[in-house]
């Protein structure tokens, strides 16, 4: 998807030429640099990524600890069940193993619910991170005179001097430095 997404605005950018001169306004002639930019290498690199990655890890940890509380607790319970049952009747026995079979399925469920909003938080806070490194590479691209900045991993072959995601990571720490944090991140995002 980013592959496409940065074919198309090159695309777009190349053929903005014929667009603009139809449209009655100039482009600038000069060549203009696209910078390259380590996505992946900036989340991880700068301190607010890290804080991030923190976080996420903490309550992907705090949920695999769950689960696996959850799933001695029905070990227990099934050994449990399994030696009660030559002292049950029949149908007792079966009651008791279908109400234990509906809870772990039920609690599985809700199991695999917190895992689904703990991905969708995930997600959003690797969104709201772009969004506020957005600033920090529009700066850049301005100060520099680029017309684009491209994630690597969509380049081929480009000059290290165009990748400036060193220079971002730096400027997003003391833009960290500021101001902190996104929003805390809590349990119930």
């Amino acid at each position: 998807m980013r592959r496409l997404v940065a074919t198309v605005a090159v695309l777009l950018a190349l053929a903005g030429g014929l667009a603009a001169q139809s449209l009655g306004f100039d482009i600038p002639r000069e060549p203009r640099p696209i910078l390259v930019l380590d996505q992946d290498r900036l989340y991880s690199g700068s301190r607010l990524g890290q804080s991030l990655i923190a976080a996420n890890e903490a309550e992907t940890q705090a949920l695999r600890d769950e689960n696996a509380a959850l799933d001695r607790q029905f070990e227990e319970e099934e050994r449990a069940l399994t030696a009660e049952r030559p002292s049950l009747d029949p149908e007792a026995f079966r009651a008791k193993a279908d109400e234990f079979d509906a809870r772990v399925v039920a609690t599985r469920a809700a199991q695999e619910q917190k895992a689904e909003a703990l991905s969708r938080r995930i997600d959003r806070r690797r969104a709201e991170f772009f969004n506020r490194v957005g600033p920090v590479l529009l700066e850049l691209m301005n100060q520099t005179g680029a017309a684009a900045v491209i994630d690597q991993r969509n380049v081929l072959i480009s000059r290290q001097d165009l990748n400036i995601t060193d220079e971002a990571i730096k400027r997003l720490d003391e833009s960290y430095q500021r101001q902190p944090a996104l929003d805390a991140p809590t349990q119930q995002e």
